[in-house]
């Protein structure tokens, strides 16, 4: 293992760290990002392909990571479609702009995606007329595991009531996940969302699980 960089954002230490051709960002001991599972979120940014055929416009991208949900969102995206993206951790696009560039690529630079240095939380509840197609979250772990103690209230019940006001009809609310949460598929359908598991392979594996609720 290799330490590439150091970062201190917000009294915290953020390492990026190379192993075996991969890229780790680490807070503390704890796991922010790893290249290991691109595919799994290429696929779930790919979620937001029905609700854009469906005519909605807008879709709210929770973390930047290493691009590959962006990158998931530009494949299934319509000239007219509106992508914000937001990332909490300047560190965090710092990274995607230097030593991941190769995997961020020119995603950034298309002109319908705007990166904004932000908490999800709070462009989702200003994104609130109802006009929203998808809100894709891979900020954390899983709904059950806040790397950020503020992201825990994006998987409460507030939290879920704000995010299905933001949507239009037939849009989505998306959450990545590394391990299984079957309490969250009742957490989804008590907000009145019609809630689906949607399984996430990297190369042919089950890696990830989407917790996926529709607006009716």
């Amino acid at each position: 293992m290799r330490i590439v960089e150091v970062y201190e954002e917000n009294g915290k230490t953020l390492t990026l760290r190379e192993r075996e051709g991969h890229l780790d960002l680490v807070m503390g001991n704890v796991p922010l990002l790893t290249s290991r599972a691109l595919e799994t979120e290429r696929t779930f940014g790919m979620l937001a392909k029905a609700p854009i055929d469906a005519g909605l416009r807008t879709v709210i991208v929770g973390g930047l990571g290493f691009g590959s949900t962006l990158q998931g969102v530009l494949e299934v995206a319509r000239a007219e479609t509106r992508i914000i993206v937001v990332e909490k951790l300047a560190a965090v696009v710092t990274v995607g702009e230097t030593h991941a560039r190769h995997l961020l690529g020119d995603s950034l630079q298309d002109a319908r995606v705007t990166l904004e240095l932000a908490d999800v939380a709070d462009v989702i509840a200003r994104e609130a007329e109802g006009g929203v197609g998808a809100i894709l979250l891979d900020v954390d772990n899983g709904p059950g595991w806040a790397s950020f103690r503020s992201n825990a209230r994006l998987y409460a019940p507030a939290g879920l009531e704000s995010a299905l006001r933001s949507l239009g009809s037939g849009g989505l609310f998306a959450v990545w996940s590394g391990y299984e949460e079957a309490s969250f598929v009742a957490s989804l359908r008590k907000a009145k969302f019609l809630p689906r598991v949607v399984p996430l392979h990297e190369r042919g594996v089950l890696a990830a699980r989407a917790y996926v609720g529709e607006k009716p």
